[in-house]
């Protein structure tokens, strides 16, 4: 689904369409649709919505007011109708907005959808993007640090020069993704799949990593340092594939 039918335009940006299906899906809980409200039910209950004689005035005039703004800033958007993106945006369907450079610091994004966004140098630190679904999403230059993404998909993934310092990346998806040039220093990569990922001076100190799967991954040049859960077959094998461990 990309629109709710009649509501709204069907090619308006990114960043307007997950501002407006985030406000609908509030605004419907707000009238008493007590269902719990998903993306892929939108249509379904905004047609029950209508059908029990729901006003829709106000929001639409709110729809209106995203349309015509002329920013295209997910946070102001928000702001002009009334949503927190630090609290409202948890499980929304986020597909290949422009979050770049944005401030989201203590985000709470858990469950939500930004497969193919660009959040390039964007500030999450400490967000909770547990089971998040980042897969194709730009996340070079990002600020990670201590951010909560456990089981988070971040398939083909670009992280390249990312902060992810003390980030929880327990059972995470990595397979592909490009982290050279990362810090992962303090890490939870514990059952991580790294498979096939692009660690190329990706740097490694104090890090879990018990149960992760290098399978296939670039580790030229990657730095260890002091790291828990490695085997000394495993570190043998990261040796010989160009790893440093550094004593």
């Amino acid at each position: 689904m990309t629109r709710v039918e009649g509501l709204w335009p069907h090619n308006i940006s990114p960043n307007r369409l997950a501002v407006l299906e985030c406000k609908l899906a509030i605004w419907l809980r707000s009238q008493g649709l007590k269902s719990e409200v998903k993306v892929e039910n939108l249509q379904v209950l905004t047609q029950k919505a209508a059908a029990a004689g729901v006003d829709f005035s106000q929001l639409q005039n709110q729809i209106k007011t995203i349309i015509e703004a002329k920013t295209e800033n997910l946070l102001e958007l928000a702001d002009f109708v009334g949503l927190n993106p630090l609290e409202d945006f948890a499980g929304a369907r986020l597909l290949g907005v422009n979050l770049t450079g944005l401030d989201l610091s203590g985000a709470e994004l858990k469950g939500a959808y930004l497969r193919g966004s660009d959040l390039s140098d964007a500030d999450l630190s400490n967000a909770d993007l547990q089971e998040v679904n980042l897969s194709g999403a730009d996340l070079s230059g990002a600020l990670l640090s201590d951010a909560n993404l456990t089981q988070a998909d971040l398939h083909r993934a670009s992280l390249a020069l990312a902060n992810l310092s003390g980030a929880n990346l327990s059972g995470a998806n990595l397979t592909e993704a490009n982290l050279s040039n990362c810090n992962l220093s303090n890490c939870n990569l514990s059952h991580a799949i790294l498979k096939n990922t692009n660690l190329n001076q990706a740097g490694f100190a104090l890090t879990n990593l018990t149960g992760a799967d290098f399978t296939g991954a670039n580790v030229k040049q990657a730095r260890m340092w002091h790291d828990a859960g490695l085997s000394e077959q495993v570190k043998q094998d990261l040796i010989k594939r160009g790893a440093i461990f550094e004593e």
